[in-house]
């Protein structure tokens, strides 16, 4: 809805490892241990986010993903890892479950200039 809600649903998730439903016991997000590539489905294909991987347009990367003719009960599960931390970035060779290294931006991104 809202930054302020957002970044108080981070601080809750960060304080109490887990973030509920407000009228459930459904948890909604919770802070797993590493090496969370043992919580992905078989199949899931994982691509690493950098300012040094290959550069793609949105559309572009939207478009080598899913090919226009298949089925979308084919097509196995995708997961990105961002490197959101405030200096140096991901690497291939420290995360050997990565496939490819993409860049949707020829800069870095930083939270740290914002």
């Amino acid at each position: 809805r809202t930054y302020k809600r957002f970044a108080g649903l981070m601080v809750q998730l960060l304080h109490k490892m887990k973030i509920k439903a407000g009228t459930e016991s459904t948890t909604l997000l919770k802070v797993i241990k590493n090496p969370f590539s043992q919580h992905l489905p078989a199949g899931t294909r994982c691509f690493g986010m950098s300012c040094e991987g290959t550069l793609y347009s949105p559309i572009a990367l939207a478009r080598s993903l899913v090919p226009a003719n298949k089925d979308d009960a084919s097509l196995p599960p995708t997961c990105f890892v961002v490197g959101a931390m405030s200096t140096g970035h991901i690497t291939i060779n420290d995360h050997p479950y990565i496939e490819k290294m993409i860049s949707v931006s020829g800069y870095p991104l930083s939270g740290a200039a914002a």
